[in-house]
């Protein structure tokens, strides 16, 4: 009888726990579907982030770019993104990799908190 109970409540622990995943990414695809503009701001932001990273890293002309542009602020602006070609690449990926980010936010395998 007690061991019948302890299997029982491992096993509807393990369900309720496995049924919170589901229900939490099922609740972020909805938000994802139902909530376009924060998604496309989401993914906007993350390729200027990486754009204005690549350029930094990877382009030694930006800041001489940005001292010729003389307060400029277009100028300063575009001289700080990669080429477009490189630019549409991050922005391929992200548009990719935001949205499963999104999906999976919140869900963990830590039980540390459900017992």
């Amino acid at each position: 009888m007690v061991v019948r109970r302890l299997l029982g409540l491992l096993v509807s622990g393990t369900n309720r726990n496995s049924n919170r995943k589901v229900r939490r990414v099922r609740r972020n695809a909805v938000e994802i579907v139902t909530r376009p503009f924060r998604t496309l701001y989401a993914i906007a932001f993350m390729t200027l982030l990486l754009g204005v990273m690549y350029t930094l890293i990877y382009d030694s002309g930006a800041a001489a770019a940005v001292d010729a542009a003389e307060g400029d602020a277009v100028a300063m602006a575009l001289a700080f993104l990669p080429p477009l070609p490189v630019l549409a690449l991050i922005a391929v990926a992200m548009a990719i990799l935001v949205p499963f980010s999104m999906l999976f936010r919140g869900v963990s395998d830590e039980n540390r908190y459900h017992r």
